[in-house]
């Protein structure tokens, strides 16, 4: 059976709309996992759930994401590429310092806490498969340009690790958020980023 919405995806496509079939589809399931995620626990989230608020085939689903935790996952990698640009001021501290706070107030949305508690949580089987430290790598890929437009300033040491100064940074965050239950102070934030910095200095 074709769903409704994925006919009208077909026939908007055959128009020429922008963005053609699989990026409308992966448009709706990613905002149909966002909105369940918000409603239940990742434990209760189910594709067929999914399929159903999305409007498409749950084999539609499966050919692309062929588990939940990998839905998820594609959910979150994106989710937080959009919620957290790429700050780019001239100067280490106000970028590094707008980074995190764009970090925390993420963090700080249901929707967050959910996916995060999720990826901690898999089963071992299930966390191999999918691999939930990706989302991981991909956001210290994402927001390496901030360290490595430092360096070429000049600000700090050229054999600086943006890895490793990012996770420093960030740390912070995800310990407040994940195991202290609260979302961490914008003072404290500001203190955080000259901290981090100045440990990198040349």
């Amino acid at each position: 059976m074709v769903f409704e919405k994925e006919r009208q995806v077909r026939q908007s496509s055959k128009r020429g709309r922008p963005g053609g079939r699989s990026a409308q589809v992966v448009a709706a399931v990613h905002a149909a996992t966002r909105a369940l995620l918000d409603e239940k626990k990742y434990e209760q989230l189910e594709i067929p759930d999914i399929a159903e608020r999305a409007g498409v085939n749950k084999t539609t689903i499966y050919r692309r994401w062929p588990t939940k935790a990998e839905l998820v996952l594609d959910v979150a990698v994106t989710q937080m590429r959009a919620s957290v640009p790429l700050p780019d001021t001239g100067e280490l501290t106000r970028d590094l310092t707008m980074l995190l706070k764009s970090i925390a107030t993420a963090l700080a949305t249901p929707f967050s806490q959910g996916l995060l508690r999720a990826m901690i949580s898999l089963p071992p089987r299930e966390a191999a498969l999918v691999q939930p430290e990706r989302f991981w790598v991909q956001r210290f890929v994402d927001n390496a340009a901030v360290v490595e437009r430092a360096i070429e300033r000049g600000e700090i040491s050229p054999d600086t690790d943006a890895r490793q100064l990012l996770e420093m940074a960030v740390a912070p965050l995800f310990f407040q958020s994940l195991i202290m239950a609260r979302p961490i102070a914008e003072s404290d934030i500001d203190v955080i980023a000259r901290r981090v910095v100045a440990a990198f200095r040349t």
